[in-house]
């Protein structure tokens, strides 16, 4: 499971606090259809697979142990015997997650060192990971339960994975989406701010409803640092590639921080803001029975 994965242009948390705007560049709104050299970046992580698992590591963030996992188990629901697909599991922290509820359980992403790390790690019930494309499900079985935790901004064929996930999942199942959430946390193109005179603690919004696809440069001050490929949707754009392939939504949430300031002069409004801008978004969908 990759934090949208935390925001990768930065080591701050999602509750960052106020600082200077960062300016939209021409490069953060690239055509995401336009041809790119993926050796050097793309969506992928393979490149900072090490990097990436040294932060997420065997159980996640405290971000992800505090709100992520408890809020989309309680969401996706995982029974016992349940056969739950993890798509873009990375090293499998939620997967393992999944495990714990007595799901049989299968991972997949397109990360091969991503997915050897996964292997790495000891889990309560048996987890067969996958070398897996996300819009690649053929052959696999059908399955009660998808997950997609913080790895959407990642998948440039969002229509593919849907289509995929649509004729994998059984009638009736549900497949839940996690993601960075979409109106308030884009790359590049959001920041906080703070008044002075009304001490208030605000978000500002540079672009929105363009679909961007970011380039993230994965270690800043770094030379040569690699870099990948963020995208942004707007939730039109989201929730039409769920309806397209066929689903129906069934839930929607938002989820906070559950970060406290320390006591000090911005403490009141950074908590303030922390509870009017949600940092995650999740989606539950549902392949109709009929």
């Amino acid at each position: 499971m990759k934090p949208e994965r935390p925001p990768r242009h930065s080591k701050r948390p999602p509750h960052e606090p106020s600082g200077p705007f960062r300016k939209p560049t021409a490069a953060s709104q690239r055509n995401p259809n336009a041809k790119r050299d993926l050796s050097q970046g793309g969506t992928s992580w393979e490149k900072s697979a090490d990097w990436y698992d040294r932060i997420i590591g065997e159980k996640g963030s405290e971000l992800y142990q505090e709100v992520v996992i408890p809020k989309a188990l309680d969401l996706l629901r995982p029974a016992r015997d349940e056969t739950i697909l993890d798509l873009g599991c990375g090293q499998g922290v939620f997967s393992r997650a999944l495990a714990t509820s007595g799901a049989m359980v299968t991972g997949i992403d397109a990360s091969r060192s991503l997915v050897e790390k996964a292997r790495s790690y000891p889990a309560r019930n048996k987890i067969r990971y996958l070398e897996r494309d996300a819009a690649q499900l053929q052959g696999l079985n059908d399955f009660d339960g998808i997950s997609a935790i913080l790895c959407l901004q990642n998948l440039e064929h969002l229509d593919q994975v849907c289509a995929a996930a649509y004729q994998t999942l059984k009638p009736g199942g549900r497949m839940l989406w996690v993601l960075n959430h979409p109106a308030f946390r884009i790359p590049r193109q959001s920041a906080w701010g703070f008044e002075d005179e009304r001490k208030i603690q605000y978000r500002r919004i540079d672009a929105y409803s363009s679909t961007l696809t970011i380039p993230i440069v994965m270690h800043p001050g770094k030379a040569n640092s690699e870099t990948t490929l963020s995208i942004h949707r707007s939730v039109q754009e989201l929730t039409r590639c769920g309806f397209e392939a066929g689903f129906m939504l069934s839930g929607l949430q938002e989820w906070h921080s559950h970060k406290q300031s320390q006591p000090g002069p911005r403490a009141r409004a950074e908590n303030r803001a922390r509870q009017e801008f949600p940092l995650f978004l999740a989606l539950l969908w549902t392949r109709p029975k009929g």
